[in-house]
């Protein structure tokens, strides 16, 4: 029986879904920089020559792996951030931890790279955290925050959402209430009350 282009597109999406995902794994386990596209696509159950049907090498690889699929939580992210009820902040904070539990090799993954050997990928990463940080700097209650502020604080988002996924619950609801303070902090309007932070709370 002869396959239709239907088949031969579906079996091609899942082959390159595979690979995708294979440099996920080893790479959450011992670094992109350190992978061959043989490890790869053995990891993924093919042959090394197929992987050239799908990526030209590891670097395209990888920056499918930023603009797709941490792309792909980088855009649910804002969109949840943006159409929420809730303050972005809080929005943000709730949509990228549940992402990051669903997907921790992705998250591994994005917090490893950002800071990683490939100098291509950086760059592409750090795309994805200034959208996230565009978020937050459009929600100050007065005038934008600058780009500076807003990127530091997504990085201190990324990082918190990583230990509150290492952390138990206690410690999880400790992070998100000290990030919700810090963007108070940054977020409020000169002339409103600033919050107070949690550790003062706790010490009245």
């Amino acid at each position: 029986m002869f396959r239709t282009s239907s088949d031969k597109k579906d079996e091609k999406e899942r082959v390159r879904a595979a690979l995708l995902r294979a440099a996920l794994r080893l790479g959450a386990a011992h670094g992109f920089a350190s992978l061959g596209l043989r490890e790869v696509a053995r990891e993924a159950g093919i042959a090394p020559t197929s992987f050239y049907r799908h990526f030209a090498d590891m670097q395209e690889l990888g920056l499918a792996l930023s603009r797709e699929l941490v792309g792909e939580v980088v855009s649910s992210v804002a969109d949840t951030a943006r159409a929420s009820d809730e303050p972005v902040a809080a929005a943000m904070w709730d949509a990228l931890l549940q992402a990051c539990a669903a997907d921790p090799e992705l998250l591994r993954f994005f917090v490893a790279e950002r800071v990683g050997a490939s100098p291509s990928l950086r760059a592409s990463l750090q795309g994805q955290l200034v959208k996230l940080a565009q978020e937050l700097a459009n929600a100050a209650a007065s005038e934008p925050l600058p780009p500076s502020a807003a990127n530091a604080a997504v990085v201190m988002l990324l990082d918190a959402c990583t230990r509150a996924l290492e952390e138990p619950d206690e410690s999880s609801s400790a992070l998100r209430e000290s990030w919700l303070w810090i963007m108070g902090r940054l977020l409020a309007a000169p002339s409103r009350a600033r919050p107070q932070h949690p550790a003062q709370k706790s010490s009245r």
